[in-house]
């Protein structure tokens, strides 16, 4: 075997291997994960649900905001709310 061989086997069990479930290195990295209790789980979850809706519902808004307070830029003229609505 050469040395270009022994480097590529190695690869191939670094990045194959853990996809097919047959790693060590996975089964430790498990065996140290903290298990969540079924009520961490849900403040968790309704958490990124709060995360998201803010994010979804407030991106508009503040760039909106961002846009008026900095006003207009030399030689146009400054934005009102009809400018948005009619262009």
């Amino acid at each position: 075997m050469t040395a270009g061989e022994g480097k590529y086997l190695a690869l191939q069990r670094h990045f194959l291997l853990p996809a097919l479930g047959s790693s060590t290195r996975l089964s430790v990295r498990d065996h140290n994960m903290a298990k969540l209790t079924k009520e961490s789980k849900q403040r968790l979850q309704q958490l990124f649900q709060c995360g998201q809706f803010v994010i979804r519902w407030g991106f508009i808004p503040t760039v909106l905001y961002l846009g008026f307070k900095r006003g207009a830029d030399p030689g146009m003229p400054e934005p009102t709310f009809l400018s948005l609505l009619w262009g």
